[in-house]
């Protein structure tokens, strides 16, 4: 679904070069939840941001659904993706289904189907009932279902998420996990997901890549399990 072969980066910094991705060979399998994990600085983030062409290699290349990723099949193949930020990104002067109906405006199809489809999304996320609500009168989790909500309205093959629970307390993070979990089941969804917080990537992932300076470290294995909030005791405490 994703492949990246010998993929490096460089940024200038301070007035110098610096090579910050590094000689990435990386699969990301149909279907599969994949956690990118690692230290602020480490190189998850513009990992990601090359997975999803917002960012372009120095060297290597990337494949997205099997077809190579440069500049005259990029258009076409981040049409079937999507991303969840960390800060939501949601227009706070348009109401609930307005942002969520936004990515549809730059593309063809019939407004009525564009319309029910968002009725059908916002019930899927739990927000039924919130279609004509304003943004600054949500939650920060109602917020970040809108933002879901948005992300599966052009029905992506791959959903790209930057930190997307970090501003959110531990029960919402959990609820907002367990939606994406519903979303890779339900729909087949391909997800990335990149975060510090090794609960998240332990809650939701397949597989999670260790990044070091750069440097995929090593590829672990997860076994899934049951999405659910804790209490600050047992969080505590461990699971043991």
């Amino acid at each position: 679904m994703i492949r990246l072969e010998n993929v490096s980066k460089k940024f200038e910094i301070n007035g110098k070069e610096n090579t910050v991705i590094k000689d990435i060979n990386l699969s990301i399998y149909k279907r599969e939840i994949f956690g990118l994990v690692g230290e602020t600085g480490s190189g998850k983030s513009t990992i990601l941001r090359l997975m999803n062409g917002f960012i372009k290699p120095d060297d290597g290349n990337i494949y997205l659904m099997g077809e190579k990723l440069n500049r005259k099949t990029r258009h076409q193949l981040v049409k079937d993706t999507s991303m969840i930020f960390q800060g939501f990104n949601l227009l706070s002067n348009l109401n609930v289904i307005d942002n969520v109906l936004l990515p549809t405006k730059i593309r063809k199809g019939s407004k009525k189907e564009n319309i029910n489809r968002a009725k059908e999304l916002l019930s899927f996320v739990g927000l039924e009932d919130f279609h004509q609500s304003t943004i600054r009168t949500l939650s920060g989790g109602q917020k970040q279902r809108v933002a879901i909500a948005r992300t599966l309205i052009t029905n992506p093959k791959i959903i790209f998420c930057d930190e997307p629970t970090s501003a959110l307390d531990d029960k919402m993070s959990f609820e907002i996990l367990r939606l994406l979990k519903d979303i890779n089941e339900k729909f087949g969804t391909t997800i990335v997901i990149v975060s510090h917080d090794i609960s998240v990537i332990k809650a939701l992932c397949n597989r999670v890549a260790i990044i070091e300076n750069g440097r995929i470290e090593d590829i672990i294995s997860l076994k899934t399990k049951e999405i659910k909030p804790v209490s600050y005791k047992e969080a505590l405490l461990g699971d043991d």
